[in-house]
């Protein structure tokens, strides 16, 4: 009944314009739309009363196709989305408290964010939409006081779209008859009548015989167009957009054209190549679209990225941009190279081998939902042998670097069943994965065995240093210098700032301390790193030369732990100054560590009062220790004494005790030789009534007692270690 009406009525509607695709996507906390404009147009876009206008500068506005716009995202953030029937501008209705960041993802494609929350201050998409500026609206006919109409959508589930702080002024009654126009009606119902056969509500049939009833004359009608307005009950069966067995969204490139491991089915590399290469030009050595699209897609198949997209430029067909495009930056990926105008930049979540090549694009992987990570998984289990053994390690990276461990392994395994996969390929692979688990003694095992595979790799040899860096274990000398030898072949990359940080910690590792602190490279976090090594690695006079620094000189800006760890070494080795500068200003409010090295510092300058204060409060061994000597200074020998058995040094604080005249106390558990008579107090004095000759020789009993005590003291005591 339908389709003759259809085809007639199509045939009476003007002929279109250019056409502007608008795409659409959820992405977690905020709502994405991508407008693909005919051609590089400037483009505006401003606010209105209920949300935002879009339109571009050129006089004439595109056909903005909405058709699939519902098709991923809901109405939470985007309540409507329609063009203006009076400027031809894209109107935004927002259904929260949000605002829109755009940017141009490319010439001609323009990305829309719809975020939650106020706009960025001075934003100059928040200035009032004006459709004239825009050139939209060219006639002298003037805009619809109360806005747009909203035009009737079949899968709008909301009843009436309401426009805030908004009231339509009276319609005038009587209305006006006279002559109408049915077209806005005639396209209305063209388009929705189209998208209900596509949802499958509307049965289009031949139609019947007509029933000889005249049609009721169009000027007896009493407006110029009908309106069904919102009716959320008419589809009989309304998709979810977000239910698991959706449509694909027509921003993932379909899975025929990625395709990669069907290209070269049943052949082998040589007639690959031949057939590349053949064929490619027809009659007036004209190029053939179909046979470079073919040759573009063998030679990605083979890894040849920079041939394929040498081939790309054979064809300037239109109709074959899209592809060509895509395959270009699969060729740019495949050998390593950046692209940031990759079209699979917005492809992470896609179900399909698309999610793949949106991963390998990218530098890192994002963490949260956005990212599918079972297509990634399984699209690269199916590429051919050779790209899954050349594509693997990187993507495998990117997954550790999220902490996904499991993902990398199964890259690893799936590596490993390519009869091309060198061993040392899976070694590198091997050592990241035990590096990211924690395990350095398999790390270095495994990184030593990809050196040995290929010492000549430099990936190896940083993932070997970084495997020691970690436990801090020395490295042979010949390390930096095959590094340095394979540093100029890198260039200015990712993988060259790692070499640039491996040179400098091996340089370090191997005790080659002062070449490692004037290297040109060690500075941020590079530097840091190579004091990690110098606080615990160093010998004295390399440590003392880079850590006792000139007077006024600041230390670098170090993680605190660290900084503090070089100070305590320095106190070690008795200098308390370039122990302070370490260590910085230092109150009660810090923590233990720091308190308790700055007053070993400054007890170390003999300021004994400034270290009292900085422990104050500080309980411990090494605290009363410290305290004991801190008051040893200030002849505080009571105090020192109790602070000493704070301590848990009993044998101390007898001998202060001693010092003091007192005799030690007989529950002490101290060594028999200090409990000897002769050292007690009360021994050497000899009787009152004795005579003369009897104190004398009393004495004399009593100096030769004191002295054997004293050589079997002495003989008691341990001799000092060293010169």
């Amino acid at each position: 009944m339908i389709r003759p009406a259809l085809i007639l009525l199509s045939l009476a509607a003007p002929a279109a314009g250019e056409t502007a695709r608008v795409y659409s996507g959820e992405h977690g906390d905020f709502t994405r739309l991508v407008i693909e404009l005919p051609n590089g147009s400037d483009w505006l876009l401003g606010r209105t009363e209920d949300g935002y206008a879009f339109a571009t500068k050129d006089a004439a506005q595109p056909d903005y196709d909405l058709a699939g716009v519902w098709r991923r995202i809901s109405r939470a953030r985007a309540s409507a989305i329609l063009k203006d029937p009076g400027t031809g501008a894209l109107r935004l209705s927002l259904g929260c408290d949000c605002h829109i960041t755009p940017f141009e993802f490319r010439p001609g494609v323009v990305v829309l964010d719809i975020r939650p929350g106020a706009a960025p201050k001075g934003s100059e998409f928040e200035v009032a939409f004006d459709g004239q500026r825009k050139g939209a609206a060219e006639s002298d006919q003037p805009q619809p006081a109360g806005g747009p109409v909203q035009d009737y959508t079949w899968l709008d589930t909301r009843a009436t779209t309401t426009v805030p702080n908004h009231t339509p002024s009276p319609l005038p009654l009587p209305l006006a008859t006279g002559g109408v126009s049915l077209e806005p009606l005639r396209n209305e119902l063209l388009e929705q009548l189209a998208r209900g056969a596509a949802e499958g509500i509307v049965d289009l049939g031949l139609p019947a015989k007509a029933s000889g009833k005249t049609q009721a004359a169009s000027e007896d009608l009493p407006w110029s167009g009908i309106r069904i307005g919102e009716q959320p009950g008419l589809a009989t069966r309304l998709p979810n957009p977000f239910e698991n067995e959706r449509e694909s969204d027509p921003a993932c490139t379909p899975e025929p054209l990625l395709d990669i491991a069907a290209w070269g089915e049943a052949l082998s590399p040589l007639d690959i190549l031949a057939s590349a290469r053949s064929g490619l030009h027809g009659e007036f050595d004209i190029a053939d679209p179909d046979a470079v699209l073919r040759s573009v897609r063998l030679h990605l198949h083979l890894g040849f990225g920079a041939e394929a997209i040498q081939m790309t430029e054979l064809v300037s067909d239109a109709a074959e941009a899209e592809p060509l495009s895509i395959y270009k930056s699969m060729g740019r990926i495949i050998d390593g190279e950046p692209d940031p105008a990759t079209p699979f930049a917005g492809m992470l979540d896609c179900d399909g081998p698309a999610a793949l090549w949106a991963a390998l694009a990218r530098d890192r992987l994002p963490r949260g939902p956005g990212v599918n990570r079972a297509a990634i998984l399984r699209a690269f289990q199916s590429l051919p042998s050779h790209l899954r053994s050349h594509l693997g390690s990187g993507l495998a990276d990117r997954f550790l670097a999220i902490d996904d461990a499991d993902a990398a392994r199964m890259i690893r395994d799936a590596m490993s069943r390519a009869p091309q996969v060198e061993a040392k390929t899976i070694a590198l692979l091997d050592a990241s994965n035990s590096l990211h688990r924690g395990d350095i003694e398999a790390a270095r095992r495994h990184a030593a065995e990809a050196v040995a595979l290929d010492g000549n790799q430099a990936t190896s040899l940083v993932t070997l240093v970084e495997a020691h860096f970690q436990d801090q274990k020395p490295l042979a000398a010949e390390i930096p210098e095959t590094l340095r030898a394979l540093r100029g072949e890198i260039g200015a990359s990712e993988l060259g700032a790692k070499v640039d940080r491996a040179i400098v910690l091996s340089l370090a590792l191997s005790g080659q301390m002062d070449a490692a602190f004037s290297s040109g490279e060690a500075v941020g976090k590079v530097l840091a790193d190579l004091w990690n090594v110098a606080a615990s690695r160093a010998d004295d006079d390399s440590f003392l030369r880079h850590a006792v620094l000139p007077t006024g000189n600041q230390p670098p800006a170090l993680p605190q732990d660290l900084a503090l760890n070089i100070a305590v070494r320095l106190l070690d080795l008795g200098f308390p100054d370039a122990a302070l500068a370490w260590i910085g200003p230092v109150s009660t409010r810090d923590t233990a560590s720091r308190r308790l090295a700055a007053a070993r510092a400054q007890l170390g300058r003999g300021d004994a009062r400034a270290a009292l204060q900085l422990l104050e409060g500080l309980n411990g061994a090494e605290s009363e220790s410290v305290r004991a000597a801190a008051l040893f200074q200030l002849d505080d020998l009571p105090q020192a004494a109790s602070a000493l058995r704070a301590a848990r040094r009993p044998d101390d604080a007898i001998r202060v005790e001693l010092w003091q005249g007192k005799d030690p106390a007989t529950e002490s558990d101290v060594s028999s030789v200090w409990k000897d008579p002769a050292l007690s107090p009360s021994a050497s004095a000899p009787a009152g009534e004795t005579g003369l000759l009897g104190r004398a020789a009393t004495s004399v009993d009593a100096s030769m007692a004191a002295r054997a005590a004293v050589e079997t003291l002495l003989r008691s005591v341990p001799q000092p270690s060293g010169n």
